[in-house]
């Protein structure tokens, strides 16, 4: 791994972990749907950069179960973080137009 690569994963990982720590400390004040999506998206996005770092470190082996080629874990951090949001979003303008 190149001395960028390692820089921009620090760089991931402070403004990520920052970010869901931020995250956690509203969701216990939050009871509102559409919050508590986008912010568990955000835990989800965080946790996938975590995931992204230790198998580039080769500390997690590769996933063993392929959907459509892809890993099964890749998938999931890739898809899930983005379905929460729009959920989020969406529950705001059902709020919103009520």
């Amino acid at each position: 791994m190149e001395s960028a690569d390692l820089a921009l994963y620090v760089i991931k990982l402070i403004a990520g972990g920052l970010t869901a720590f931020t995250a956690v400390l509203l969701w216990s004040k939050t009871r509102d749907g559409s919050w508590m999506a986008m912010l568990g998206a955000i835990v989800i996005n965080y946790a996938g950069i975590v995931y992204d770092l230790l198998s580039e470190f080769k500390i997690i082996g590769s996933d063993r179960i392929m959907i459509g080629g892809l890993p099964l874990t890749s998938l999931f951090f890739a898809v899930v973080p983005s379905c929460l949001f729009m959920t989020g979003m969406i529950l705001m303008l059902i709020r919103k137009l009520r």
